[in-house]
């Protein structure tokens, strides 16, 4: 075990994925039973925070294989806006690892009262999301002290999209070839955490030197560009901006000066959009850094880079992507001399989510080395 919990659990990541994997294969399998019986005209996936996130990682994927419309939306929107549709013909998926966030529970709220059927995606099955569902489908990252979640992010995602194949009525043989590369996504995350933690030590000097960051990504690289800015303003205290790549040009570059970091996440399938945005932030003085797949040409357009194994799928690629924005966020914690594990305010903040007489699953676990509990 090392100093902060965080960096153990972004290692875990890969055994996250695969046990998650494999403990949801059963649930999943039910879920497909209770869809052939109540086959819903359209399905939303909900949640908060990195909940959230994690759905828009696996939204491709969700929308290219759903047979119905599909709609990802944070929790709160729930009971809210008129056009999400939420009726007796809606599956309603709601993502909480604890299962326990006033939000979620309200959003479970307004999907019974509209008489939709609701599925959990959580690590609790005594939580308050848990217990009012139709159905759970339990991930099994393990225990998560850490406020700032990173390992179950990865078993989110993975649970996700292992839904969205399950319930996809593909008949070309592609949805075989993207649950084969699913099921790769353990090793590659492994030999993908090594990589980036060999790539970006040595940085951790050069990128706590900023004060601001852009995180930017397309496709479903913008669910691991939103959470890139959670984590980094949750752990390090360093105001973050996120956008879609090319949405970018439209308002978020425009304010890129000296001292900004900007963080690109590359694809084979963005390569020219994000080359000429690099080439770009440039001009406007800021720091750049790229995460990108390997054989990517990134050396005449950022200051530092950080290579990602390539995916097997690109439905499954946005995987890949999380270790690095963890990792990131951890060494800039770390180099500001806070503890990523127990940001200041968290306690403000956790019960200003839980419902009352409601705990955050494991957060008592915590203990604040004396050294890292200060501001620096």
């Amino acid at each position: 075990m090392t100093k902060h919990f965080m960096l153990d659990y972004i290692r875990e990541q890969p055994e996250a994925v695969a046990n998650t994997l494999s403990a949801c294969e059963g649930p999943v399998n039910e879920l497909r039973d209770l869809v052939a019986r109540r086959p819903p005209k359209n399905i939303i996936f909900t949640g908060l925070g990195s909940s959230h996130t994690a759905a828009k990682l696996a939204s491709p994927l969700l929308r290219h294989f759903l047979p119905v419309p599909t709609t990802i939306t944070v929790a709160t929107e729930l009971g809210i806006d008129l056009g999400l549709e939420l009726g007796l013909d809606t599956l309603v998926v709601l993502t909480s690892r604890s299962g326990e966030r006033g939000g979620i529970v309200d959003a479970l709220t307004a999907a019974r009262n509209a008489g939709a059927t609701c599925v959990a995606v959580t690590a609790v099955d005594s939580s308050l999301l848990a217990t009012g569902c139709d159905l759970v489908i339990q991930t099994a990252e393990g225990p998560e002290a850490a406020y700032a979640k990173t390992k179950s992010v990865g078993a989110c995602t993975a649970a996700l999209m292992q839904i969205g194949l399950a319930l996809s009525t593909d008949s070309t043989g592609e949805r075989q070839r993207v649950s084969a590369a699913l099921a790769e996504m353990p090793t590659l995350l492994k030999l993908g955490v090594t990589s980036a933690e060999r790539d970006l030590e040595p940085l951790a000097g050069w990128l706590v030197k900023h004060t601001t960051a852009l995180v930017t990504g397309t496709a479903g690289n913008q669910g691991v560009a939103e959470e890139a800015a959670l984590k980094i303003q949750e752990a390090a205290r360093i105001v973050t901006e996120w956008d879609e790549t090319g949405s970018a040009l439209h308002g978020a570059v425009s304010i890129l000066q000296s001292g900004w970091l900007f963080v690109n996440l590359m694809t084979a399938a963005d390569q020219a959009m994000s080359r000429a945005m690099l080439m770009l932030v440039h001009e406007f003085g800021a720091d750049r850094l790229c995460i990108a797949e390997p054989d990517l040409d990134v050396s005449d357009c950022t200051e530092a880079v950080v290579r990602v194994p390539q995916a097997p799928h690109p439905l499954v690629a946005p995987l890949l992507f999380l270790a690095p924005v963890h990792l990131l966020t951890y060494h800039l914690a770390v180099s500001k001399g806070l503890n990523p594990d127990q940001p200041l305010f968290a306690d403000i903040m956790l019960r200003a989510m839980l419902p009352p007489g409601r705990e955050e699953p494991d957060w008592h676990t915590v203990e604040v080395p004396a050294e890292a509990g200060a501001e620096a």
